[in-house]
């Protein structure tokens, strides 16, 4: 049916916007001043069929998902839906976005500066305007990727949005199974340098999701009432096959090694919203979001009369109630206050055994919080401002106070109560209508990952991981120089610079158990800079532009087990992305080139450091809507190649250099037709 939709020809009209009443004109592009202004027809180059497309393509944009964090003030996301932001988490925001049709977008406003309320944290965000009397539409689109073993991973999905009685409501059904192909090679020294073992492996996978979306919004009492739901399933499985070698790269194994791996999830989360003028420009907004999970992860190691298997069974729970009072308008004050409540649970197991082959089975293997219960109750009220001091100038402050219990049952007990108080504030000088400049300051507290409370076990590379409960979060304060400057039809370009302060920052220690876990290892700093850009090159090639996004950043963290300064764990030094993207409106048709820059990351275990770099990615697509009603894609991504360096130390990384594991890894190649139509 899928297929049938995407490919069947249909009238010119399906891809054109709904026409205007009589006599009103398309709004135009303001690009420059506080908030700039995109309407629906300056997107029409690039061909949109849903309102994700045309962010994508919004100048000087880039979307944010927000943060998978707990509760849901500080995991928003960059994007308003008519002013208001959607309640859904992490990784929603894309699926809202797709159920809207470009049809039924008048504008893309660009919010900066002060106007952001919606968005805690957030300096630059899109508010998608609707049109208010748009008719039912929908996109349906169907993707076949080609991996380099020759199999096709599928994927489709369609959604709906109309009009019923009432209420405004959307729908989208969607079913992927993607494959991977990955081949690697490990090279295993001594310290000395020499060779002592080599393995050859490939990794054959599928990923298969389904998912159900819906949501409307319908007049109640006064103001508008939104209802959000999401249902998703997703399977990871895994087959590894490692042959060895003893002291050498050629000839036959040595050994054979297999790993089995299945990971599945199944989620639901139901939102709920309700917002309603109060008068003067004040309004009101209440929220309500309930998320479930259940999760399991199994993985089956054998090597010649070894063998080791693991489960790990988890069910997080989330409810959260929040309840703001706000004021917009063209005013000199205007306050916001609310307050939120949160009830989190996880619930996690692991059963981990060893057999050796001689005979005596599987011996259960323990480790710490291997059965672990996690619970939260965290309440926050918060109070922030947006102040005109002068035509030119507008400041932000804000407080935030939070409150927390978390009690750890299970293998261990633990309880403790933690509070803090989050202050933030702002300057905004706009001194033209093309120019913005922010200088901003805001105190944060990293949320813990209940996962880190229970053991884990990464049967692969060999690492248990027991769970620490008494992890605490830490303290993060960041001050932001940022400038902001719009030319033309589309150009744009963000420059920001920043400095960060971690207290109480988390890494690998050893407890008194002898297990390594996560805990607190000291205080760290960041500083650097970001910019994007988009830089129309129509004076060179006309319908060209060139997208850039790039980070440098510089980090340290005095070691608690050597005592130097080293890296922050997990967080690149640099990033670079890069697009070329070329439109030939007569011919409907544009294409484009994309690269991501490699980049590295470094864990400190307590007994190893990690390096692992990502290799450079490129691709290409070229993409037309000659065919009336259906658009097509073709994409092309060349094979990443990625290395690791693990480097041990017994037992510590105080202690010399005992061996290494180096890892040369390439995922292949792969070839998408993408073709959607809407409906």
């Amino acid at each position: 049916m899928l297929a049938s939709l995407a490919v069947a020809s249909g009238p010119a009209e399906a891809q054109e916007a709904l026409p205007r009443p009589e006599g009103e004109k398309p709004a135009a592009v303001v690009p420059t001043g506080p908030d700039p202004v995109y309407p629906a027809s300056f997107y029409d180059a690039f061909q949109p069929q849903t309102a994700l497309d045309m962010l994508e393509r919004t100048p000087g944009f880039l979307l944010s998902e927000g943060s998978a964090v707990r509760g849901f003030g500080g995991a928003a996301g960059n994007v308003l839906i008519d002013g208001q932001r959607p309640t859904v988490k992490a990784g929603g925001i894309t699926e809202v976005l797709r159920r809207i049709g470009a049809r039924q977008v008048d504008r893309i406003v660009l919010l900066r500066g002060s106007e952001a309320a919606e968005a805690q944290g957030q300096t630059l965000v899109a508010n998608v305007i609707r049109k208010a009397d748009a008719a039912g539409s929908g996109n349906a689109v169907l993707e076949l990727a080609r991996t380099e073993d020759g199999r096709i991973s599928p994927t489709a999905r369609i959604s709906h949005a109309r009009r019923i009685g009432a209420w405004q409501t959307s729908l989208e059904l969607s079913a992927v199974n993607e494959r991977y192909v990955t081949d690697a090679d490990y090279l295993t020294r001594g310290a000395d340098g020499a060779l002592q073992e080599s393995r050859a492996e490939a990794i054959r996978a599928k990923a298969p999701e389904y998912g159900l979306t819906a949501s409307g919004s319908r007049p109640f009492a006064g103001g508008t009432l939104t209802l959000n739901l999401r249902l998703n399933h997703d399977e990871y499985s895994s087959r590894r096959r490692i042959a060895i070698r003893e002291q050498s790269t050629a000839g036959a194994p040595d050994a054979e090694r297999l790993i089995d791996y299945t990971e599945t999830s199944t989620s639901a989360e139901f939102g709920a919203d309700w917002s309603r003028p109060l008068g003067n420009d004040w309004s009101t907004k209440l929220v309500g979001l309930a998320r479930g999970e259940r999760a399991s992860q199994y993985e089956d190691y054998r090597q010649d009369g070894f063998r080791s298997l693991s489960q790990q069974d988890q069910k997080p729970l989330e409810l959260v109630a929040r309840s703001t009072v706000s004021r917009e308008g063209d005013h000199a004050l205007r306050p916001e206050f609310g307050g939120e409540l949160a009830y989190n649970r996880l619930g996690s197991r692991l059963a981990y055994g060893e057999d050796d082959g001689l005979g005596g089975g599987m011996v259960p293997i323990d480790l710490a919080n291997a059965d672990t219960r996690v619970t939260e109750l965290r309440g926050e009220g918060f109070a922030n401002a947006n102040l005109r001091l002068a035509g030119k100038l507008d400041a932000e402050v804000g407080l935030a106070v939070e409150f927390s219990r978390i009690r750890v049952t299970g293998d261990s007990q633990q309880s403790q109560s933690l509070s803090y108080l989050k202050p933030s504030g702002a300057l905004v000088w706009s001194p033209g209508k093309s120019t913005q400049v922010r200088l901003g300051w805001r105190r944060t507290v990293d949320q813990l990952d209940f996962s880190d409370f229970a053991a884990s076990v990464d049967q692969a590379d060999g690492r248990p991981l027991g769970g620490n409960a008494r992890l605490r979060p830490a303290r993060i304060s960041r001050a932001l120089l940022r400038l902001d400057h719009r030319w033309g039809q589309g150009g744009a370009i963000a420059v920001e610079a920043f400095h960060q302060r971690h207290q109480g920052m988390l890494g690998y220690i050893l407890l008194p158990s002898g297990d390594q876990a996560l805990g607190t290892v000291g205080n760290a700093v960041q500083w650097g800079a970001t910019a994007q850009a988009s830089l129309p090159l129509t004076a060179l090639l006309p319908g060209a532009r060139l997208t850039l996004d790039g980070t440098l950043r510089k980090t340290s963290l005095r070691d608690p087990i050597t005592g130097r300064n080293r890296r922050i764990d997990d967080m690149a030094p640099r990033s670079f992305t890069g697009e070329f993207r070329h439109d030939l409106p007569r011919l409907r048709t544009s294409w484009g080139v994309s690269y991501t820059l490699s980049e590295r990351y470094d864990i400190y275990y307590v007994d190893e450091h990690l390096t692992e770099r990502s290799g450079d990615e490129w691709s290409a697509y070229v993409e037309t809507t000659a065919l009336a009603g259906v658009k097509i894609t073709l994409k092309a991504s060349a094979g990443i190649d990625s290395t690791r360096l693990r480097s041990f130390y017994r037992p510590s990384r105080a202690n010399p250099l005992t061996g290494t594991d180096a890892r040369t890894m390439r995922d292949g190649s792969t070839v998408t037709l993408v073709l959607s139509r809407a409906i």
